[in-house]
């Protein structure tokens, strides 16, 4: 997406970008009628710390490796990491709200996030509900994107953004293209649907559709922008009824982890991390839930090579290629690198957000308390975006609410 082209727009459709002093604006405003989603600041209130040994109550399973206790390393770099506010103004200005939810581009010029703040672009907005936002890092543009709140998703290019909103009847995911000035429902509006997934290039969204019986379960779909066409990739019905979500895609949409959750009974096994390839339509169970315990998805990385999960109160690191299974303890995954070699985690211990060099294990504090989302992190984590309430991360930070902050690594 470039800066200097400002983004085209279409009836109905429309976004604004609200430039820096003595830049132009690079987009016109128009109006969608469709009734904000309530979102709601999530910021985790857990931390990480390094790895401990297994409880005796939750044994290591066949093939994990557990990751050995270290003390936190301080980072092979010469120079300290740099912290700045994405939630500003294009012209400086704090937020008049809080603000969370952040994704970033792959290229790490573009963030993404949630924001209940009324003064972030010119634009008229219901002060009651938050709006999604889009913060060039290299010009300080900020762009409006109406109804769009929540279960925000990036492109590689930072052209695309996908959000959850209300569609004409119930939630509804989205994506709006802000090159083109469009803004595409999928799904059907009965039952709706939530995008949890982009492709890098913008062309495949996945999302989970709603079932419009409440007996029915979920599944997911793959829809393809450039055809139109929908298909259904989560794996097909059993005897036993799985609701399917949490899809995450690969950068070239060839691949997709999601969670499979047993929607009757209780007791083990009652969740699935499953993995699809969508060229051949192969599916890959990985270990799910143990006891009582309850798994969810992580991540999947950009590459498609690495799955990020947890199971109760641990993190599980599977590589796709050698089928090794690492185990981190007592520690909450937020988020992967595209390169599956880093893990943004919290830890109730401490409410700390911590960064983890999963092949050296050494581990690095982001933010004292903070939370992040699956697409914070840009390739080897070089850069991080997280929210935080904390308000002395940069000087003159006196809005006493919660921010989007960018961490560059080196």
């Amino acid at each position: 997406m470039s800066a200097a082209a400002p983004y085209r727009t279409r009836a109905n459709e429309t976004y604004r970008t609200a430039a820096p002093a003595g830049r132009v604006t690079a987009g016109r405003a128009a109006r969608h009628g469709v009734t904000a989603l309530v979102g709601a600041l999530a910021l985790a209130l857990m931390s990480g710390t390094a790895a401990t040994a297994s409880p005796a109550n939750s044994p290591t399973r066949p093939g994990t490796e557990t990751q050995r206790p270290h003390a936190e390393q301080v980072p092979h770099t010469t120079s300290k990491p740099r912290i700045e506010r994405a939630s500003l103004t294009a012209d400086g200005t704090e937020a008049n709200d809080a603000s969370w939810g952040a994704v970033i581009s792959a290229d790490g010029r573009y963030v993404a996030f949630i924001s209940k703040a009324t003064n972030l672009t010119p634009d008229p907005n219901n002060p009651y509900l938050p709006d999604a936002y889009v913060k060039d890092l290299r010009t300080g543009a900020v762009t409006f994107i109406r109804d769009g709140l929540g279960g925000v998703r990036i492109s590689a290019d930072g052209r695309c953004v996908g959000t959850n909103a209300f569609g004409a009847h119930d939630l509804q995911g989205f994506v709006h293209d802000l090159k083109a000035g469009t803004r595409q429902a999928l799904g059907s509006a009965r039952g709706g649907s939530q995008i949890t997934g982009l492709s890098g290039d913008c062309r495949y969204a996945v999302y989970t559709a709603n079932p419009h019986h409440p007996a029915d379960p979920q599944r997911i779909y793959l829809h393809d922008r450039t055809t139109g066409q929908d298909a259904l990739v989560s794996r097909p019905p059993t005897s036993e009824q799985y609701d399917m979500s949490d899809g995450s895609l690969s950068a070239d949409g060839r691949t997709l982890a999601y969670r499979a959750h047993r929607r009757l009974g209780d007791g083990p096994d009652r969740d699935d991390i499953i993995v699809t390839n969508l060229r051949t339509g192969e599916h890959r169970q990985l270990d799910g839930s143990q006891d009582d315990a309850t798994a969810a998805l992580v991540q999947l990385s950009a590459n498609g090579r690495t799955v990020a999960y947890t199971v109760g109160l641990d993190t599980y690191v599977h590589d796709l290629r050698t089928g090794r299974t690492t185990r981190l303890n007592k520690i909450q995954g937020r988020a992967l690198s595209p390169d599956g070699g880093h893990l943004l985690y919290t830890d109730g211990n401490t409410e700390a957000l911590r960064l983890r060099n999963l092949r050296s294990g050494a581990d690095h504090l982001v933010a004292a308390q903070g939370g992040a989302e699956p697409g914070a992190l840009t390739a080897h984590a070089r850069t991080t975006v997280f929210a935080t309430p904390a308000g002395d991360l940069v000087p003159s930070d006196t809005n006493n609410a919660a921010d989007v902050f960018v961490r560059r690594g080196r």
